[in-house]
């Protein structure tokens, strides 16, 4: 229904401000008051979100800044989380992508099903794990990532071998024809993109691998189970 997730949250929690001000204007009691708009915040985002996980971040988000309010917390602390926010996760309003890192299951099942001689790119690579766990167990692939955000790719940086192709970008400037295989552990909102993009520059029998998160309505070629905490799958589409 919205385009940018962002502006959809700043709607929603000015939607949501509606009952606060009723509840003051009736001198309700505060907590009251705001109970009722992250409630009316919750349902709105359950309508409006295709994500359900954004439903509980409305909820929780009125009444986290009323308690940060009485703390009384310095300022400066908010300052210090978003600056360590934005090296962590980089331009996460942009890319609706967390830090996510591959589970030992993965890795395994990477190593195991990755054919012969690949050109291989991890995108969305965080601290290059899935990188690093291939360089010790599949030398005969041709491996390279792409990330985003600072932190996670100057831990890259420092402890990738250099013979593995290790970019700070967007990876939508890449051109996937470049790679035999390509493996995403991103979130729902970033799959559809990341599918017209594969489908339009991936040659023919060239592999797309998506950690857990789905394409909607494209049935994948191949699913691994990862027996892991989240029961989590890997995703395989062929060209």
């Amino acid at each position: 229904m919205f385009a940018k997730p962002a502006r959809l949250f700043l709607l929603i929690q000015a939607l949501a401000v509606t009952p606060l001000l009723a509840g003051l204007y009736f001198q309700w009691p505060l907590p009251i008051a705001i109970g009722l708009a992250a409630v009316a915040a919750f349902t709105l985002a359950r309508v409006w979100h295709e994500e359900v996980w954004w439903s509980w971040i409305h909820l929780a988000f009125l009444p986290a800044v009323f308690l940060t309010t009485q703390l009384q917390i310095d300022s400066y602390w908010f300052l210090l989380a978003f600056v360590l926010t934005w090296l962590i996760f980089g331009r996460i309003s942009a890319s609706r992508v967390p830090l996510f890192l591959s589970e030992q299951q993965a890795l395994e099942a990477l190593a195991k099903t990755i054919k012969p001689r690949q050109r291989f790119l991890d995108v969305g690579a965080g601290t290059g794990r899935v990188l690093a766990y291939l360089a010790q167990h599949r030398s005969d692939l041709q491996l390279s990532g792409v990330e985003m955000a600072l932190l996670p790719w100057l831990m890259g940086r420092c402890t990738l071998d250099s013979h593995i192709g290790w970019l700070r970008a967007d990876y939508q400037t890449l051109d996937f024809a470049d790679y035999d295989c390509i493996y995403a552990y991103l979130s729902p909102a970033a799959m559809p993109d990341l599918w017209r993009k594969a489908r339009a520059e991936m040659k023919e029998g060239a592999i797309l691998i998506s950690n857990s998160f789905a394409i909607d309505e494209q049935e994948p070629t191949q699913t691994l189970p990862l027996h892991d905490w989240k029961n989590g799958k890997l995703l395989i589409w062929q060209m």
